[in-house]
């Protein structure tokens, strides 16, 4: 929220739905990155969350700011996405390299 506010001179509501977005976003990688398997069930739940996100705004529009969101706003979201979840990945990646678990270990000298 911070960097939204810093970066991004909009109204406050606009704000909010770019920082609300981005957080909708974020989770869904989130549990993307932390399972090793992704299954039928987890690609339901999020396409359901985006339904529920999308829905939201449809019925709550005097919360979003719904004639503010277009390619820009997209553009908005995909920034702050990135810049707060990507760091984190890629921290727990050169981790995962550098001092693998003993699953890992054992799982590589199988191969």
């Amino acid at each position: 929220m911070l960097i939204a506010i810093t970066q991004f001179d909009q109204s406050f509501t606009n704000i909010v739905s770019i920082t609300f977005t981005t957080l909708i976003c974020i989770e869904m990688l989130n549990v993307l990155t932390s399972v090793t398997k992704i299954k039928p069930m987890m690609v339901f739940s999020i396409l359901f969350t985006l339904l529920v996100y999308f829905l939201s705004i449809i019925l709550f529009r005097g919360y979003f700011a719904v004639a503010y969101i277009d390619g820009t706003f997209f553009l908005k979201v995909i920034i702050l996405t990135m810049i707060c979840w990507l760091p984190i990945h890629i921290f727990k990646k050169i981790m995962q390299k550098c001092d693998p678990t003993q699953e890992q270990k054992i799982m590589k000298e199988a191969i």
